[in-house]
């Protein structure tokens, strides 16, 4: 008599596996489409820096002339692009550029008491936004940007 060894798998075995690795790659995009969400996130913020950037720069480069005699300038999007000191801010939520008419992203400087200037931004994408800080103010202090102030535009 042969004994004969089966070797193979079960259909039943090769079902169970096929289940698994369905499961560990559904797992998997998620994740992954949470961390390029959280990474758009961080971009939009950098675009704000971008942004305050570019108005500091401007703000130096007018340094004379600069709020000598007002206590706040509005600096908007279109005037920072034109002026050179900022390239169009591509959205990385639409990989759209942001147009420079029609846009009103803006920084807004103002001189306080002592002669410091504080810088707030307003930044607005084609779907999101970073412009409320609190109820009572509009415009985000530059030191407090954050993903957690990126909000959807109505």
């Amino acid at each position: 008599m042969l004994l004969r060894t089966n070797r193979g798998m079960t259909l039943i075995e090769l079902l169970a596996v096929i289940v698994i690795l369905g499961i560990v790659a559904s797992i998997a995009v998620v994740a992954v489409l949470h961390l390029i969400e959280k990474a758009r996130s961080q971009a939009f913020v950098s675009d704000a820096y971008a942004l305050y950037e570019a108005a500091r720069i401007h703000g130096g480069a007018e340094k004379v002339e600069f709020l000598a005699h007002r206590s706040s300038e509005l600096l908007t999007y279109k005037q920072l692009v034109e002026d050179g000191g900022l390239e169009p801010i591509e959205d990385p939520f639409t990989g759209n550029r942001l147009p420079e008419d029609g846009n009103s992203s803006y920084v807004l400087i103002k001189k306080d008491s002592n002669g410091q200037l504080d810088y707030f931004i307003c930044l607005k994408g084609e779907t999101k936004q970073l412009c409320s800080y609190s109820e009572t103010q509009k415009e985000i202090p530059v030191d407090k940007l954050s993903v957690t102030l990126i909000t959807n535009i109505k």
